[in-house]
């Protein structure tokens, strides 16, 4: 599932693959073939500029609504998600946490400073790293920040899982609210597969993108950046919506 999730399959990379499917059916199928060449050409093209990529981005990240003063006062723990890790090289350079990941980190580091509660980080071994995600984010928290991580989940593949497991452990010791810490655009499935665990999910995303009135030239000139970014909102909705038919409706936080 995580590998398909990340495959050329997925929009928009999909488009890359239709444009050329389409000239292929073109030869025998004239309207066919161009009229899918045409519309994957105009989808790409818009998933490809700052207007497109950041109103979806913006779209994505106002699903989940920034958390009260209250909800924050009622948390019990934090707990980081893991997003990307460097590959260090095999018997050189070691692995290391990625930009997303440590951007994830700082927050949760300012948090812990305004509110000192235990900070669980999750995550898996990501291809042939030596030690799981969660370790590498428990090792750049106590060096970086000087904060120690009071659990470490490091068997969670996707964020269904980094929620029910980082439950199981949380509710053993009592603990039922949570503040999340991701990206986000990744803040709505975050905080949905943690409530479908039982427990009461408090969002605290990274940088959100914000979208001002009006259109300029630059924003529908394409650029490599705004691709990631409709990959980022694309990828969100359509894992959203198959964990729904998937693992069905959240329980509520006893």
């Amino acid at each position: 599932m995580y590998s398909l999730s990340y495959s050329p399959l997925m929009p928009p990379m999909c488009l890359l693959l239709a444009i050329p499917l389409g000239a292929l059916l073109a030869f025998r199928w004239k309207r066919t073939g161009l009229a899918i060449v045409l519309l994957s050409s105009l989808l790409l093209y818009g998933f490809c500029t700052p207007f497109v990529s950041e109103k979806l981005l913006a779209t994505v990240e106002n699903v989940t609504p920034l958390a009260s003063a209250e909800d924050l006062a009622k948390a019990q723990a934090i707990a980081v998600l893991s997003g990307d890790i460097y590959h260090g090289k095999l018997g050189g350079v070691p692995d290391d946490v990625g930009l997303l990941t440590l951007d994830r980190l700082r927050l949760a580091a300012t948090l812990y400073r305004a509110h000192p509660l235990p900070i669980l980080v999750t995550g898996t071994v990501e291809g042939n790293s030596a030690e799981s995600a969660a370790a590498m984010m428990a090792e750049t928290l106590v060096h970086d920040y000087g904060i120690k991580a009071t659990w470490i989940e490091s068997k969670a593949e996707n964020t269904f899982e980094n929620g029910s497991f980082s439950a199981a452990l949380l509710k053993a010791d009592n603990i039922k609210n949570v503040i999340v810490v991701t990206q986000a655009w990744h803040m709505p499935r975050s905080v949905w597969s943690f409530a479908h665990a039982g427990m009461n999910a408090i969002p605290a995303p990274a940088a959100r993108t914000y979208t001002g009135p009006g259109i300029d030239w630059p924003d529908l000139l394409p650029d490599y950046a705004s691709f990631t970014r409709s990959f980022y909102a694309l990828h969100e909705l359509l894992g959203l919506a198959a964990y729904r038919l998937r693992y069905g409706p959240v329980q509520a936080a006893d």
